[in-house]
């Protein structure tokens, strides 16, 4: 008895079935339910495997890399890579790339486009300025206005105190409208009135080691030795390293004679620098 039911039932579901099925409309309005969903369905698995939806991965580092070693690691990594800008800075190797946009570790998808600044294949000459009888501060920024930086300072009693009284390339003296490559140091003779003449030391911490070099020549110091700790890895780090402590260290008293070294150490550690 309780078979025939179930029978009876079935039967009865699929005569309603059949019924609605059979109505013109009610047929029709399934049919394009079904042809809606399937291709959203579609789509949405489109956009999935298009823009691997959620799956992200860290930039890599392309500092340092020749443009040939960048585009294979583009490759490999499915990015695109589009240089932006050249310049030349004596100290990289020619032709690697000096800086990247996005930074190296943020998290990026296939086929991101990463903006890169090469160092130029080869130097452009510059005319040497005349900074004979400028202050120390002139001079520097009258060199850097040309692509130059300052070397060494060299100090030699004279009247002209704080002043600089030559310029030098190597051990060669500099003349007006000579020309160096860009980017090429030059060494500054400062006078000083008195046989022993003592400058105040600065505070480096936390600053670049562009502003720090900057710093200890403006206060009439050389720069001494430069070195990085083991959170220093890579030129990206080497670039965004600051300085966590110097020698001789710094205070409200320091003070040091013109023309003396100080060391800096740099690191890319926060908690070294107290961030």
């Amino acid at each position: 008895m309780k078979q025939k039911i179930k029978i009876r039932k079935k039967n009865t579901l699929q005569g309603f079935l059949w019924r609605v099925w059979g109505n013109f409309y009610a047929r029709h309005l399934i049919m394009a339910t079904s042809v809606v969903t399937l291709a959203v369905l579609l789509v949405s698995l489109w956009l999935m495997i298009y823009t691997r939806h959620g799956q992200t991965f860290a930039l890599p580092d392309f500092i340092g890399l020749s443009l040939n070693e960048a585009q294979r690691l583009a490759q490999e990594k499915h990015l695109r890579i589009e240089v932006i800008d050249s310049v030349f800075i004596a100290s990289r190797p020619r032709g690697s790339v000096i800086e990247q946009n996005p930074k190296p570790k943020v998290r990026v998808k296939d086929n991101r486009t990463v903006f890169l600044t090469t160092n130029a294949m080869s130097a452009k000459k510059v005319n040497v300025p005349t900074v004979v009888g400028l202050s120390l501060r002139q001079a520097k920024a009258t060199l850097e206005l040309q692509g130059l930086e300052v070397g060494r300072l060299l100090f030699t009693h004279d009247m002209a105190s704080g002043n600089v009284v030559g310029q030098l390339h190597g051990k060669r003296t500099l003349r007006g409208n000579e020309q160096l490559t860009f980017g090429s140091k030059v060494d500054l003779i400062i006078g000083k009135s008195r046989s022993s003449e003592h400058t105040a030391l600065p505070q480096l911490k936390g600053l670049s080691l562009q502003l720090a070099k900057s710093s200890i020549i403006e206060a009439s110091l050389n720069m001494g030795a430069v070195k990085y700790d083991e959170s220093v890895k890579t030129l990206s780090d080497s670039l965004e390293a600051r300085v966590y402590t110097q020698y001789p260290a710094a205070d409200a008293q320091a003070s040091l004679e013109v023309g003396s070294p100080v060391d800096i150490y740099l690191t890319v550690n926060a908690a070294r620098l107290g961030d």
